[in-house]
């Protein structure tokens, strides 16, 4: 199983930490101008924006760095190469395909499908009067027609 580098995992954070910080500055222009709202002759002057549009910035070049952090450079886009995206995107793939595996080997018609020799389980039940032998769910016997 392919394995993602230490390289792409510390990108992935760091592009997680660029997005934390951007909505810290974002978030704090709002706190700035409540208290300024809140006291306005005070002398604190108008609230900075310049926090909200470097913390916006922040946080689309943090998302950026995360995704190719995740998905690698090619993975994500940024660099054009089929091969090397195949490469980057193998963890991911790998992964979905075990997954995929998991369910199908959950479903009891796909087991028939892949396994058709064995045979499941199958229970009849005795009719009382004639003795003949009926499908658990059958509510009347196939050979009299009387009530199971």
């Amino acid at each position: 199983m392919a394995k993602i580098t230490k390289k792409r995992k510390v990108t992935y954070y760091i592009g997680i930490g660029m997005m934390v910080l951007g909505f810290i500055l974002f978030i704090s222009v709002f706190f700035s101008f409540a208290s300024f709202m809140s006291n306005p002759f005070e002398g604190s002057g108008t609230p900075s924006f310049t926090n909200s549009i470097l913390g916006m910035v922040l946080i689309i070049a943090g998302s950026i760095v995360m995704n190719i952090g995740a998905k690698g450079t090619a993975g994500s886009g940024l660099l054009l190469d089929p091969d090397k995206a195949r490469e980057d995107l193998k963890p991911f793939n790998e992964a979905k395909g075990g997954m995929i595996n998991d369910v199908i080997s959950n479903i009891d018609v796909v087991d028939k499908i892949i396994k058709p020799n064995e045979e499941k389980e199958v229970i009849k039940i005795r009719c009382r009067s004639c003795g003949s032998l009926n499908d658990e769910d059958a509510k009347f016997c196939k050979s009299c027609g009387k009530d199971l």
